[in-house]
């Protein structure tokens, strides 16, 4: 003990008399040990994270796979379930202890000030019960409070929507709230941080008995709510003790088998999948593809922690070099070699234990600060960022590998001096030549090879976000805002209901500063309703499932105020209304699928849900419906005379900066009807860079990263450089003394660091076209090989490179050579 106690004073003496060393070698380790904590903690905060139910393995996700539907290139692989297919998986199946359903929706909550959107889930009654959720208030649903269409008016609030809107009074319970002016009895409150299955999502929540879909789900889906083919429920279940999630998968596609006998129209090629709880966590957002984002990301910080490791061990071999005499002297006096490698190791254990200590502190702030990036729909979530054990045990892990292994070499070289020669030497080192010492030459090599493949990963996505961003979106962006509402409350007839939203789009437009206002019922880039869409004279049949297209129900001023060009037929009109002939006006992509080569005007076609035959009068350029740069979806575009629905959205052109003009057509709509909630004022540019976010943030992470890695990397070759000139003073002014001129003394280190570095980056542009391969589905039109991110990366780094060696050079072609002989 006393020993280790005297290699942990002499090692905190020996680095306090090298404080530039200590500093650079601590911020190299914070760094790249900050960098792998930011990313693992928000890996493990969205991925690792258990949901807060009981025993999450336990439970599982179960999902609809249809395999006869064509699809557009909307990723359908997984979907939710019919509510009467869900009702008949959970009463026939034997493997689950309990099966239960739910649907997230939203409403308008009055009676308590102002109208407010609130995020409802309407779930079964067994909802809590499966999941082991226990409420922190009252009670949850009692098993009858699903059976009776529109009369199990009872309420669960969210933990954090009772103390956000409710004040934490717990005198909440048997008092009535309104939503979607329907009375609702709160009776119970969930405990804190659940908020359902999701990870993302708000955590204010109301949950309300699935029989109350009547009351909540907008017109355009309550009608098709009892529908076998609309896949609207998300399905999780319980399994029974001892029961595998492969003899749950068996019995599922028994009964989905049995079901597609049953309903042969509706089920046709449809079978059921499952997956893990945690596995769907992420709700909409696309996990493979955000998992692969997260795997190549967490690939890069641990490719800068490598390059600081790197970083540590050639500025400890170089260090080594420096104190071979020391090491001599002390062998000389009989220190033994195990001796001197602990005292070594303890030296390198305890720069690595003060880079973690700072790479934590770095590490948590700066997962704090990425998260607070987050876009607007992302903003009420309170994901969990703390440092748990899982966070602390994975820096502590990483710390003590990085000074155990990347501290063997230089204590093992460092502890096999050459006596003889040390003691013979009278100088503070000897003059060992430029490139005899493969190891720190090889270390550089290394070292510019890893950062290379750092810096080209973030250069394809930077090329790819810049290719992302020159797409046209189909439609004119500029000057253009939304807002949603929904009157299903109001209990309009049609008739009332379109003379409402006339009422609003004529307000609308009359405000000073507007162009032209429309209505629809999709939110832009949001997706909407997919409908099975069959060409006239065909039916759904084992051979063929019918086409899952979009379908938006829009008012004729549409397409002029977003600015969607015509490309043959006509537009809509006035006389285009409910009682006249059904028509309809189809993306290019749609007329491509149903009529390929053919000219779509004239053309028929229905819904698996409704017969009746909608004529094509028009075709209408392709426009982004989910996010900018994907493939073209197939639309059809509805009067919404034809096609009603209570929920819509607003969409209005302004002459300048829809800010300015915004609140005051908010102003203008809002007075005919007070208790109408006007839902997300949100300019289309807005939206747009906040469905660019994710592409937007992983470019500046893997750019930040990048440049990270790009940095230590230099001041590796500088450190290296800086030592080796320092060793060589000697030797230099031995040179210049027989008559080398300082150009020659630039080009003799510039060209010794340059070829390091070249040999790095040749060996990294090897390593980066085989790696970035696997990185070929998360860029958008850019070639895993693309020649100008590897041309322009190698430019760049041998640049710094360059810098990085030509900085030790300049002061070592300035040397004095009587001083440097003296010495």
């Amino acid at each position: 003990m006393d020993s280790i106690l005297q290699d942990l004073k002499f090692g905190f003496r020996t680095l306090g008399h090298s404080p530039g060393f200590t500093a650079v070698a601590i911020l190299s380790l914070a760094l790249g040990i900050g960098a792998n904590t930011a990313i693992f903690t928000l890996t493990d905060a969205v991925f690792l994270h258990p949901l807060p139910v009981e025993e999450p393995s336990r439970v599982l996700e179960v999902y609809t796979v249809d395999h006869a539907t064509k699809a557009t290139t909307i990723s359908l692989a997984r979907t939710p379930v019919s509510y009467k297919n869900f009702l008949d998986f959970r009463d026939q199946n034997d493997v689950f202890s309990g099966l239960a359903g739910f649907v997230p929706s939203a409403v308008t909550l009055t009676g308590r000030g102002q109208a407010k959107q609130e995020n409802v889930v309407l779930a079964s009654a067994n909802y809590f019960d499966v999941l082991g959720v226990k409420p922190f208030l009252g009670r949850t649903f009692t098993p009858d409070e699903d059976q009776k269409p529109g009369a199990d008016n009872v309420a669960v609030l969210s933990y954090s929507a009772w103390t956000d809107q409710f004040g934490s009074d717990r005198g909440i319970l048997g008092q009535t709230i309104s939503l979607n002016t329907t009375p609702y009895t709160v009776v119970g409150v969930a405990p804190p941080n659940f908020k359902g299955t999701f990870t993302v999502g708000d955590p204010d929540q109301v949950w309300l008995p699935i029989s109350m879909h009547g009351q909540v789900v907008p017109s355009q889906f309550e009608g098709l709510f009892n529908e076998r083919r609309f896949r609207v429920v998300n399905v999780f279940g319980r399994l029974k003790p001892g029961v595998t999630e492969k003899q749950a998968l068996v019995e599922l596609r028994t009964i989905a088998t049995r079901l597609e006998q049953q309903y042969p129209k509706d089920n046709n090629g449809r079978t059921a999948e499952v997956s893990s709880l945690n596995e769907n966590a992420l709700g909409f957002i696309p996990r493979d593809r955000l998992l692969l984002g997260s795997i190549a990301l967490m690939a890069v910080v641990g490719l800068v922690l490598l390059i600081a490791c790197v970083n540590l061990a050639n500025l400890l071999m170089a260090r080594s070099s420096k104190r071979a005499r020391e090491m001599g002297i002390r062998t000389a006096l009989g220190a033994g070699r195990e001796r001197l490698i602990r005292q070594l190791l303890t030296e390198s254990l305890l720069l690595s234990i003060a880079g973690g200590a700072c790479g934590l502190a770095i590490g948590s702030a700066g997962a704090q600060l990425l998260w607070s990036f987050r876009p607007t729909f992302l903003q009420a979530n309170n994901l969990d960022l703390k440092m748990d054990l899982r966070v602390f045990g994975f820096t502590a892990a990483v710390t003590l590998l990085t000074g155990i292994l990347f501290g063997v070499a230089p204590a093992l070289r460092a502890s096999v001096p050459d006596l003889s020669g040390v003691l013979k030497s009278g100088g503070r080192g000897g003059t060992e030549a430029f490139g005899r010492s493969p190891m720190r030459s090889v270390l550089v090599v290394f070292e510019v090879a890893l950062a290379l493949v750092a810096l080209i990963g973030a250069g394809l996505f930077i090329r790819s976000m810049q290719k992302v961003q020159q797409v046209d979106p189909g439609f004119e962006s500029k000057n253009l805002f939304t807002v949603g509402f929904d009157v299903t409350s109001h209990h309009y007839a049609l008739d009332g209901a379109i003379q409402f939203f006339r009422a609003v789009m004529d307000r609308a437009a009359a405000t000073p500063g507007v162009q032209s206002a429309a209505l629809a019922t999709n939110p832009p880039l949001q997706g909407g309703l997919l409908a099975t869409t069959l060409r006239e004279g065909e039916f759904v049949s084992p051979e063929h499932g019918g086409t899952l297209l979009l379908v938006n129900a829009i008012t004729p001023e549409f397409f002029d105020t977003v600015g969607i060009p015509l490309v043959s037929g006509r537009n809509f009109t006035q006389f285009d209304r409910a009682g006249s002939t059904k028509v309809a006006v189809v993306s290019q992509m749609m007329a491509q699928m149903l009529w390929p080569g053919e000219n779509p005007i004239g053309k028929r076609f229905s819904f698996a849900t409704d017969p009746s035959l909608r004529e094509v009068v028009g075709v209408v350029k392709n426009s982004a419906q989910i996010s900018i740069g994907e493939r073209p979806q197939g639309v059809a575009y509805l009067p919404l005379e034809q096609q009603f629905n209570a929920a819509v959205v607003l969409f209005v052109r302004t002459r300048s900066a829809p800010a300015a003009t915004m609140s005051a057509v908010l102003a203008r709509v809002q007075p005919l009807d007070n208790d109408l909630l006007l839902a997300n004022p949100t300019a289309i540019q807005d939206a747009i860079a906040q469905g660019l976010w994710a592409p937007r943030m992983g470019a500046a992470l893997f750019g930040l990263f990048g440049l990270l890695g790009m940095v230590l990397a230099s001041i590796g070759i500088y450190g290296v450089m800086a030592y080796m000139v320092a060793q060589r003073t000697n030797e230099i002014g031995i040179r210049m003394a027989l008559g080398a001129r300082p150009a020659d003394v630039l080009r003799l280190v510039v060209g010794q660091g340059m070829r390091l570095a070249v040999a790095g980056i040749a060996a990294g542009v090897l390593c980066a076209l085989a790696l970035t391969r696997l990185m070929e589905t998360l860029l958008f039109d850019v070639s895993t090989t693309d020649p100008v991110t590897f041309l322009g990366v190698s430019g760049v780094l041998a640049a710094v490179a360059f810098l990085a060696g030509w900085l030790p050079a300049l002061r070592a072609s300035r040397i004095d050579p009587v001083l440097a002989l003296r010495d």
